[in-house]
């Protein structure tokens, strides 16, 4: 602790000997030597991890997106995807497929002209011979000799291995982690043994699953299908070769765009960097494919899915003309939701895997540039940021407030323009993080120097105020005092009310400190949930919160947001749960309820005690909708008019209801997803609740009932559907009145 002091003291008393005209200057200069320092340590190998590493490939996502060329014209060589698709599987039933099936489809893509088919898919488990089977049964003993003779036609395995022989077909096959682990055949590998490719520091797996022999034996070639994303889980980059027992394997995009070629080398080309072998590139002859150093090539997309040709299997087994297939590169595969081969890339969440593979071929074939960091990227960033550091020490002290934060911009985004043009039109991958971390730290510290008091002050404000509201509505108030209405408006707002269940049950079996620990946990991720979304937190009121939108700030898409949040409340109470599990805690379930509707918000109170909130007829539905929630089994609640104001959002309606307090029914609903992201089975299920709905409002409950029947059956969990079947079948035994509408009258709250 002492020698901390004097420490602290020395840096003091050094700080204070330098001139007061030079201390912008040392400083930034540290600043420099800082993030330089930084930015070299996040460019070594094994730093993947890191959060430096993170932002850039959140930059390199918006990059690659903003920066897409949407009329980028079909090369040379036509890459055309065949799907196993929901079609498929429902023509020709569930995988896996006969391989009687794969034969029929490879011998249709064959006769229509394709010249090379690669599969993403591993075949690695025998077909038992139907004959086979029938033979060991002990009553076929009088037919054996008959039977002996039929089986050579029910070898569908050995068909197969004939028809790779008689076109030119790439076998996929997985790279597994665990040695124990190893089915199939692993083919021989191209490259030839060197102790120099055991000493690249490529990614190395012990186990595999790979196709039967007689398959990799009779295939053109193989190729691994293997791609692990990156720590955010999206994958930017895919391994063109990885390593096995010291031994080196091409990827399927790689082997299929080299026998396609008719490569007759296959090359690595590596530097010594640091004292470790690192790769540089892979080349085909004379076509070079730039890598980082573990041999990972940034995948080329060029667009979002399906930019390729997609041809149903279904439409090719069944003998339909595809013009699409001639003189094409062929790669079997599946969009199929339910085969789990897509995956997460920065243009979009759900992407097939087998769409990976082609946009690396296409490049590789039709010679198209793939993005790289050349080898003199570090130097060149360093030199950046070194003009950048002189640039902004020199000008920013010499401008006006106003001309400050111009200059720091235009800098800034020059930076970027830059960035992104060379990424464009040199297909460049230039580190653009550090570089401007560096233009905003000491921009923000320059302009900051000339406000500090001011600063200061605003900093404790906003300190103080900001567990109550969010940030936006202190700024508006610092800065504009007057433009916050706080004697009370009426306005179309969106409100939120959510509770603990249970809750006193919980509280009962708690001590004071549990229970106050219980709730701190549970209320301040809820709290960012609603700040992050522009809500204002209301009150809690013991084990409930109230937030609303829209005031004081305007807010576009409220009742969009208040969903949203109340989304992201359920998902952070599920994550929770564990969290409490840990801890000795009970797990906390909650029930939330949004409605959307003119209130009147503002400052009310006493002199002595007054609080920012909202008041009125849609604030009392959205606690009564939270209250439904255990009623039809559901975690959150909607009114109508959020309904009719928030049309992202794909809803089931749960009933027409008259709650406590109020005479106008109302339909209430219960939100599934944004629309955007919905599966069709989703869309599907709603669609099919929705048509239970009217017949039942319309008073026609035999097809109310025989569709919720249905649905009950496919979705068993489901608390509504037991919850109706109930309703209807004492209402079908009942004489309805005249006006029925199909209302539901809760007597309680």
């Amino acid at each position: 602790m002492i020698r901390s002091f004097f420490r602290i003291t020395r840096l003091s008393r050094l700080w204070r000997m330098i001139p007061h005209g030079y201390r912008s200057w040392s400083l930034n200069l540290f600043i420099f030597a800082l993030l330089v320092l930084l930015f070299q340590w996040s460019i070594q190998p094994g730093k993947s991890d890191s959060i430096i590493h993170r932002m850039n490939g959140m930059l390199y996502d918006v990059r690659l997106s903003t920066m897409m060329d949407d009329s980028m014209e079909a090369g040379t060589t036509a890459i055309v995807v065949v799907d196993i698709d929901e079609k498929s599987l429902q023509q020709y039933g569930r995988w896996p497929w006969s391989r009687e099936t794969i034969v029929s489809l490879l011998q249709h893509i064959k006769a229509q002209g394709a010249l090379i088919t690669a599969f993403d898919i591993v075949f690695s488990e025998p077909e038992r011979n139907l004959i086979e089977r029938i033979r060991e049964r002990p009553e076929s003993a009088p037919i054996q000799d008959f039977l002996q003779t039929l089986e050579a036609d029910y070898d569908f395995d050995g068909k197969l291995a004939q028809q790779f022989t008689e076109q030119d077909v790439i076998l996929g096959y997985l790279f597994l982690n665990a040695e124990a682990d190893r089915t199939g055949y692993l083919p021989a590998s191209p490259f030839a043994a060197s102790s120099l490719y055991q000493a690249m520091p490529v990614q190395s797996f012990a186990g595999y699953a790979a196709p039967l022999e007689m398959f990799v034996e009779s295939a053109l070639g193989s190729g691994y299908v293997t791609i692990q994303p990156d720590v955010d889980g999206i994958i930017r980059r895919a391994p063109l070769i990885l390593k096995h027992d010291d031994v080196l394997y091409p990827s399927l995009a790689l082997e299929t765009a080299r026998q396609f070629l008719l490569a007759e080398h296959m090359n690595i080309k590596s530097a010594n960097v640091n004292g470790v072998e690192s790769i540089v590139n892979i080349s085909l002859d004379n076509v070079v494919i730039p890598t980082n150093e573990f041999g990972e090539a940034a995948v080329p997309y060029r667009g979002g899915a399906k930019s390729f040709p997609y041809i149903s299997a279904a439409d090719i087994l069944n003998g339909e003309e595809i013009p699409e297939l001639a003189d094409s590169i062929v790669l079997v595969g599946t969009s199929a939701v339910g085969l789990a081969d897509l995956r997460s890339t920065p243009l979009q969440p759900f992407y097939p895997g087998v769409e990976i593979h082609a946009n690396i071929i296409d490049a590789i074939v039709n010679e198209r540039p793939f993005p790289y960091q050349p080898d003199w990227f570090s130097g060149a960033s360093v030199l950046v940021m070194l003009l950048s550091t002189l640039i902004l020490t020199y000008a920013l002290p010499r401008l006006g407030a106003l001309m400050m934060p111009l200059v720091s911009f235009t800098l800034l985004g020059a930076l970027i323009g830059f960035n992104f043009y060379s990424w464009k039109y040199w297909s460049l991958d230039l580190p653009l993080f550090i570089p401007a971390l560096l233009v905003v730290v000491i921009s923000l510290k320059e302009i900051a120097g000339g406000f500090l008091g001011e600063q200061s002050q605003r900093k404790m404000i906003k300190g103080h105020f900001d567990k109550y509201v969010p940030p936006a509505h202190i700024e508006r108030m610092m800065s504009n005092p007057d433009g916050v209405n706080l004697d009370g408006e009426k306005k179309e707002m969106s409100v939120l009310f959510s509770d603990i269940r249970s809750f006193t049950t919980i509280s009962e079996k708690l001590s004071t400190q549990e229970l106050k620990l219980l709730l701190n946990l549970y209320f301040t991720p809820i709290t960012g949930i609603i700040f992050d979304n522009q809500g204002t937190v209301d009150k809690f009121v013991g084990d409930m919160v109230m937030a609303f939108w829209n005031a004081p700030l305007d807010v576009e898409d409220h009742a969009h947001y208040a969903i949203k949040a109340a989304m992201e409340m359920l998902k952070k109470t599920e994550d929770l749960r564990a969290d409490f599990a840990q801890r000795g805690l009970p797990p906390v379930f909650i029930g939330v309820g949004v409605n959307t509707g003119e209130m009147n918000v503002g400052d009310m109170g006493s002199d002595t005690r007054r609080n920012y909130t909202v008041l009125g007829d849609a604030v009392n539905l959205g606690a009564r909708l939270e209250g439904l929630t255990k009623f039809y089994g559901a975690d959150l609640l909607v009114g109508e008019s959020t309904r009719a104001v928030a049309p992202k959002w794909l809803y089931r309606h749960m009933d027409r209801v008259a709650v406590k307090g109020k005479e106008k029914p109302v339909d209430i609903y219960e939100p599934q997803i944004e629309l955007a992201l919905a599966p069709a089975e989703l869309i599907a299920k709603c669609e099919r609740h929705e048509e239970a709905m009217e017949y039942y409002i319309s008073g026609d409950f035999a097809q109310s009932l025989a569709i919720f029947t249905e649905l009950g059956q496919q979705y068993p969990k489901d608390k509504i559907y037991p919850l109706f079947l109930e309703r209807i079948t004492v209402l079908m035994e009942s004489d309805l009145p005249d006006d029925w509408h199909g209302v539901y009258i809760h007597t309680s709250k």
